[in-house]
């Protein structure tokens, strides 16, 4: 640690010599800064480096305590050791005290083994807490060199793919883009596994890069089957290039499970419902949606309505639902523009619903068509209590 600062801050300047010699006996090679009341602490505190406070709590001006407040909500200031002192014992002022933000209470007269002591065990902490900063802003610098490592090695397997599939990247964008809408409404995923299921969209056809031209631009499966059985190689080939990268073997994972199906009828291990990653199962839901509309020319409610008929089958229920409320969120569904969303609080009766609703579990409470009424609107406010209702409710206009 660099050269140990002190400031005392008292009003009694025999208080005042007695820390001073205390302190210049203890460390004869510290800083020592006096004031005599707290706005000139204060004033003290923006021009010098300040390691340690030494305050008296009835300082005139800003009292100890108040300063100390002060210091803590300085960003520049908040990691000082304070201390504060005080002629006479008031425990409810102690706790207050140590509660607030004091780091530590010494009772006047100073008694000088234990003030040193004290001292000592301050200094013990400020030194840890300076390597703590030190290592975490290491620990930034690193995070921020592997986030741009990782963005580029992103943009370079793009390319890469894009040049044997020209005409996917859009697709890419929008299975990147559904896949890590859904994962945020579930709630059930922190930023890195965010970052990982928008990574693993976009390099979903990696394994892909080992079929010959003839079928590269041939989605892996056709009705939860092989398109063609060099298609059982593609998550396997993928898994293969993507672990020898030590990042990305999270990524390889995700893909390596994608086209496994529901009922445990898919590639490349037959897992089935919750055996699959709920990533995965998650981006094989936006893939196949955008594979229908791009290799099959659908519309999104034809391509939305066949995943619907597959659901359980080869994909998890509560995602498709979860999907719907994509497309209706970005206005994709052919009757959406005739169609707005609301909060529950906002539900009038009269209203005419829209779209099925449903709730996170995957009940659906009210079918569209049905005409909002005092007790429906009750019970889905009562319901979302419990089971909270997936998205908005969408009403005809």
């Amino acid at each position: 640690m660099e050269t140990l600062n002190f400031l005392v801050i008292d009003d009694d300047k025999p208080t005042i010599a007695n820390i001073r010699a205390i302190l210049t006996k203890a460390f004869p090679n510290a800083g020592l800064l006096i004031a005599f009341n707290g706005k000139e602490a204060w004033e003290l505190l923006q021009k010098q480096q300040v390691d340690i406070v030494i305050a008296d709590y009835d300082i005139p001006e800003i009292n100890g305590l108040e300063l100390c407040k002060k210091v803590r909500a300085s960003q520049k200031l908040k990691n000082i050791y304070y201390i504060l002192t005080t002629g006479y014992v008031d425990n409810e002022i102690k706790i207050k005290s140590l509660e607030t933000c004091v780091d530590d209470f010494i009772n006047k007269p100073i008694e000088y083994e234990e003030f040193i002591a004290r001292l000592r065990a301050g200094v013990r902490i400020l030194r840890l807490q300076k390597k703590v900063i030190e290592e975490n802003k290491i620990l930034n610098e690193i995070a921020k060199a592997l986030e741009k490592q990782i963005q580029d090695t992103k943009q370079l397997a793009i390319r890469f793919l894009t040049t044997r599939m020209p005409s996917v990247g859009e697709l890419l964008k929008r299975v990147a883009t559904g896949a890590t809408w859904i994962a945020k409404l579930t709630g059930n995923f922190n930023e890195e596994e965010l970052q990982d299921i928008e990574f693993a969209s976009y390099l979903v056809y990696v394994g892909k890069l080992s079929l010959p031209d003839a079928l590269i631009e041939k989605p892996v499966l056709t009705d939860g089957s092989p398109t063609n059985e060099l298609m059982c190689q593609v998550p396997v080939k993928a898994k293969e290039l993507l672990d020898g990268i030590g990042t990305l073997e999270s990524v390889a994972k995700i893909i390596f499970h994608i086209w496994e199906n529901f009922d445990g009828s898919g590639i490349p291990h037959k897992l089935q419902s919750w055996q699959i990653p709920a990533q995965s199962r998650i981006i094989r839901v936006v893939l196949d949606f955008e594979e229908l509309r791009f290799y099959s020319k659908m519309t999104a409610d034809d391509a939305l309505e066949k995943l619907k008929q597959n659901s359980r089958r080869f994909y998890d229920p509560k995602v498709v639902l979860f999907l719907e409320q994509f497309l209706l969120e970005y206005r994709e569904l052919a009757g959406s523009i005739n169609e707005k969303p609301l909060q529950l609080q906002e539900l009038k009766e009269g209203l005419v619903v829209a779209r099925d609703i449903y709730t996170y579990s995957g009940l659906k409470l009210v079918p569209a068509g049905m005409v909002l009424n005092p007790k429906i609107i009750q019970s889905l406010i009562s319901h979302n209590t419990t089971d909270p209702i997936l998205g908005y409710v969408w009403v005809k206009i």
